[in-house]
């Protein structure tokens, strides 16, 4: 599996958009419209390649449409399947999305009621936006640790434990 990440724009386009909002030069920073969710986030624009991660992987990324484009490597036997591919063979996913949909994807596929395989490569991405933007991965969290606690009808457990931690030490 190798997952790469690169942002296309920088802050002058959200800023932009900011300003557009307010009738005024913004200055605002990336950490604060990240922090805030306000709409000129969604001009941050990034590109996701997973190289070589299961089928059924790229299926559960796929499931999200807000603000994503999806490549997925066609396995049509006429391009470039043989017909015996099965959810574990092995394909290639891009994505085009924006800095809003990178933060819902991690709060839906870092959870652990996602599968391990999934919450590998959100990892994975996680790191990767790192790299190339700090601010924004820092708000790249759980869905429980977004929301102070879980809100699934059955738990992975991870809030709870967590929860425990902090209260017992």
């Amino acid at each position: 599996m190798k997952i790469t990440v690169k942002k296309h724009t920088d802050i002058s386009l959200m800023q932009w958009a900011c300003a557009m909002t307010i009738d005024s030069i913004s200055e605002m920073p990336l950490d604060r419209i990240y922090r805030n969710e306000h709409s000129p986030m969604r001009c941050i624009m990034f590109s996701v390649e997973m190289l070589g991660i299961p089928t059924f992987v790229s299926t559960h990324f796929r499931t999200h449409s807000q603000g994503i484009t999806h490549f997925v490597k066609s396995l049509r036997e006429d391009r470039c399947g043989n017909g015996k591919e099965d959810r574990w063979t092995l394909t290639n996913h891009g994505m085009f999305l924006n800095a809003q949909s990178l933060i819902n994807l991690a709060r839906k596929r870092l959870c652990y009621k996602s599968h391990d395989g999934t919450v590998r490569v959100m990892r994975a991405i996680r790191r990767e936006v790192e790299e190339v933007d700090p601010d924004l991965a820092e708000y790249m969290v759980r869905e429980c640790e977004y929301r102070n606690g879980c809100h699934e009808d059955i738990s992975c457990g991870f809030w709870e434990r967590n929860e425990r931690i902090a209260q017992f030490g």
